[in-house]
């Protein structure tokens, strides 16, 4: 019955896993740089430059094994639609994903690229690829591009490539703020808000735990130990980035901006909100907004869910319009088949408010 009355389902928030191929055309000077995955025995770590990350207990393949129903993280084959979208577009269609709307895997990997030279070749040639994967069905594949932290002309510059040049749909970046850059809210970024809200086209903040981007603080409070790091830096970064984004007034002076909090769940953005409002009425904000946080929030930030989380009917109730399905294939941590059968037939969702997070609310996100 749910499924007979929901609309073509949206992904708003799946992956690609980037081949080794990507990095054929790149500088050479650029190649130590690119994050590669080395085998230790029952783990792997990442190693960019001199850089290594913290051990993982699986192998790589991980990356691109979404797990059944109650499985460990991993646990399934690897996915052929992870660089293959033929192959994507029939697992796509096993779950009833009408359209995906697709992030890179190595693309959250490359922020911390010291070389800005280096840094942009790789963003670039991760973005040429999305393109490329996304033209073999452009109906029903979009692309988001990868923008370096380099700094905020360097942003632009790549946002006007990926729109006007790869047809990519929207933008986004990690949520951190890398040593040595200026903040989310810094000035010199006000060009890319202007651009974006002119375009009419999104822009999206997305965390990834991979320990080639720095993680310091986390890895020494929690031993290097990635379940707990992984448990807290998603939805810890998410909050900042919501906090930096309007408490310094960045979505009240674009109102039409579009922004999109991912892969860290929705009901945390319920309370962090809620505390906004009340530290605007309590202490006042750096930048005195002309309507509250939830307001800005309710006209022009999106959350995802991947499954019916607790709270997730109070935070709907809330903010109706502004809650997606997230699949994260071919992720170890996303659920293949079955990604969309947990909101299909709980009866936790009215239709109406099961129509807008599977379909709805990403066509509005992405202006599909």
């Amino acid at each position: 019955m749910a499924a007979a009355t929901t609309p073509p389902i949206i992904d708003a928030d799946g992956h690609v896993v980037e081949p080794s191929d990507v990095w054929a055309e790149i500088p050479e000077d650029a190649r130590r740089w690119v994050p590669t995955p080395v085998v230790d025995g029952d783990h792997f770590f990442f190693r960019s430059g001199e850089t290594e990350s913290f051990r993982m207990r699986a192998r790589p393949e991980s990356l691109s094994s979404p797990r059944g129903q109650g499985e460990r993280s991993g646990a399934g084959q690897p996915a052929v639609g992870a660089a293959d979208p033929k192959a994507r577009l029939s697992d796509m269609d096993l779950d009833g994903i009408h359209q995906a709307v697709v992030f890179p895997t190595y693309g959250l990997m490359v922020q911390a690229i010291p070389e800005r030279g280096a840094q942009l070749a790789l963003c670039r040639a991760i973005n040429d690829w999305v393109a490329d994967y996304c033209r073999a069905e452009p109906n029903r594949l979009f692309g988001m591009g990868v923008l370096p932290q380099t700094g905020a002309e360097d942003a632009l510059t790549e946002a006007r490539r990926c729109l006007e040049r790869l047809e990519l749909r929207g933008v986004w970046r990690r949520p951190e703020r890398i040593e040595g850059t200026a903040a989310l809210h810094d000035a010199t970024y006000e060009p890319l808000w202007s651009y974006l809200a002119e375009a009419d086209r999104p822009f999206a903040l997305h965390p990834g735990l991979n320990g080639v981007v720095p993680a310091a603080e986390l890895r020494a409070r929690f031993d290097d130990d990635y379940s707990t790091m992984h448990a807290v830096h998603f939805p810890m970064e998410q909050m900042m980035g919501l906090t930096d984004l309007i408490g310094f007034g960045v979505l009240d002076r674009h109102p039409t901006l579009r922004v999109a909090f991912l892969e860290s769940g929705a009901t945390w953005a319920l309370a962090q909100l809620h505390r906004l409002d009340e530290h605007l009425e309590l202490f006042g904000l750096p930048h005195t907004p002309s309507e509250k946080p939830s307001e800005q929030f309710r006209r022009q930030g999106f959350v995802s869910v991947e499954e019916v989380e607790p709270g997730l009917e109070a935070t709907l109730a809330a903010y109706p319009e502004s809650i997606v399905f997230a699949s994260d294939y071919p992720h170890g941590d996303g659920v293949f088949p079955g990604s969309t059968t947990e909101l299909l037939e709980t009866d936790r969702l009215d239709e109406t408010q099961r129509g807008a997070v599977l379909a709805g609310n990403a066509r509005r996100l992405y202006g599909l």
